[in-house]
């Protein structure tokens, strides 16, 4: 569904993301891992066209760059890091323009809208003002902004690409969870979603694949059982870890060891 060929970032003098190639499938969650500064965030704006690049990005066997863009604006979706609004636009309005690619009438519009509320137990801060509400309130309605423009809520969609960029570093334990079963579901209807995450944990029990980026390349690919191991983490996060099988699932779980010394910072 996805390929990503030969592709290198540079940013001033420094290059970001090293002839880096791998292909995303249908039916996917791929959970991007890596250090700070490793190209996860530079390589999701590079899927989105967002900055300049080499290579080629290829979605559906077509270049995103001959895509017509309200087309690809109904395939492809993105939550940015950081992405605040500074017009007092209410959450509903917000998410209202994911349907911008669509022609639809104004009430067809309202109910997807509504549904997409009601789906995601966003009731409470449909009318409020996006500009006062918390990181993890605005990061839950960007998300429904997400689900709109990809038709998410409609369990036959099928075919589509969600990027999300660190989706649950504001939320809750209960809404990291609803966030990302949301876009497991939507990855197994015949989709495809890769996220940013720092929670190694939350990437184990999401993940399908994971792709492991340092300095800019793909240092491992596979299963979480296969990344999410000591002698493949530690190099990287240049931490001490014991991981141990999750109690209800025979998937791995990190548990962490805190720094000693200066010289660690």
């Amino acid at each position: 569904m996805l390929e990503c060929k030969n592709i290198s970032i540079t940013r001033g003098t420094k290059r970001i993301i090293h002839d880096l190639s791998f292909t995303a499938h249908q039916g996917e969650f791929i959970v991007l891992l890596g250090e700070n500064g490793a190209g996860k965030s530079t390589l999701l704006s590079a899927i989105c066209d967002d900055l300049y690049y080499s290579g080629e990005v290829l979605l559906n066997e077509q270049s995103i760059h001959v895509l017509d863009p309200q087309t690809l604006a109904t395939q492809r979706a993105m939550l940015l890091q950081n992405n605040r609004v500074n017009f007092a636009f209410s959450a509903a309005e917000l998410i209202a323009m994911g349907r911008y690619p669509y022609h639809e009438t104004a009430q067809a519009q309202a109910d997807v809208v509504n549904d997409i509320i009601t789906q995601m137990s966003l009731e409470a801060l449909a009318d409020r003002d996006v500009t006062v509400l918390s990181g993890g309130e605005f990061q839950r309605v960007q998300f429904a902004r997400c689900i709109a423009q990809l038709n998410a809520h409609n369990t036959q969609t099928t075919g589509k690409l969600m990027l999300l960029d660190e989706p649950t570093s504001a939320l809750d334990l209960h809404h990291q969870h609803v966030t990302l079963s949301k876009a497991k579901s939507f990855a197994e209807q015949g989709n495809t979603v890769i996220a940013v995450l720092h929670d190694l944990n939350l990437a184990s029990l999401y993940a399908d694949r994971i792709l492991l980026l340092h300095h800019g390349i793909i240092y491992h690919d596979g299963k979480p059982q296969d990344v999410l191991r000591p002698e493949v983490l530690q190099p990287i996060y240049r931490a001490g870890m014991q991981i141990n099988l999750h109690p209800s699932f025979e998937i791995p779980m990190i548990f962490s060891e805190p720094l000693t010394g200066a010289s660690n910072a």
